[in-house]
């Protein structure tokens, strides 16, 4: 496995490379490759208001950024009184974000189910993504180089037609959560992706933006890691492996 110390803003290190060369280069979807646009709090306001909601786009995102902590797969299936609390589905997503609508949102039970919907098929709808400017390129890049590419995201399957639209091309391999059957940093998700793609842990190179997620939680399974920083998140300087652009990282471990 490779190693680094605190790389941080563009300037990178010499000489980092992967050790051994994978074979399968796998990406996290939401924050690595593709962003909400218009934003979540934007599309939260949009839809609230439409059915009579008015509240301000700063209250949104703080109330938001509440909701995913308080109704993380973890503590949601707690509450829910599952035992495997990082177990997940297409029903368990599906509710989860019902509980994290109602927060945000707070609608009448008149405007829930709609609200609901409306927000569920905004975000399953692919002209509301966009990739980052870094992806293509570096898309291109490892499949040159002959790489198996892929997305790990914990995500639900909104994700297929997302991808379908805004990378076909590539022909990447989904492993995304609700059908893996588990989240990361569950070590069951990481074990069910090495086995369906038939390698050895160290020959898969996971790229994420969380930190737990897509380097502590897999590095400790045996696979590879690269820490990408967009927006250089605060309290992200003491981590290692940490870059904030996609295609010179890349490049930079993976050399030709």
């Amino acid at each position: 496995m490779f190693t680094a110390s605190s790389l941080g803003g563009s300037s990178l290190s010499e000489g980092i490379q992967c050790d051994p060369r994978p074979k399968v280069v796998l990406l996290d979807a939401v924050g690595t490759v593709i962003t909400p646009n218009p934003s979540v709090a934007a599309a939260y306001q949009n839809v609230g208001r439409s059915y009579g909601i008015e509240l301000d786009e700063g209250i949104i995102r703080d109330r938001f950024r509440e909701a995913i902590q308080r109704y993380s797969v973890y503590a949601f299936q707690r509450d829910r009184g599952v035992v495997d609390t990082l177990r997940t589905d297409e029903q368990s997503e599906l509710l989860r974000w019902q509980a994290i609508v109602r927060l945000v949102l707070s609608p009448t039970p008149e405007q829930e189910r709609p609200v609901f919907r409306a927000l569920w098929d905004h975000f399953g709808q692919p002209e509301n993504w966009q990739l980052f400017g870094d992806v293509l390129p570096t898309l291109s890049f490892l499949r040159e180089q002959g790489f198996r590419l892929g997305l790990a995201s914990n995500f639900d399957r909104r994700l297929r037609p997302i991808v379908e639209n805004l990378l076909g091309e590539y022909q990447l391999e989904l492993f995304i959560s609700s059908e893996v059957g588990w989240v990361k940093p569950a070590a069951a998700f990481y074990a069910e992706v090495t086995g369906q793609l038939d390698v050895s842990p160290n020959q898969i190179l996971l790229i994420g933006d969380d930190w737990e997620n897509d380097v502590s939680a897999p590095r400790k399974f045996g696979w590879q890691t690269l820490y990408l920083r967009r927006d250089g998140k605060p309290g992200d300087s003491d981590k290692s492996n940490a870059y904030d652009n996609l295609r010179h990282a890349v490049g930079d471990i993976l050399p030709v």
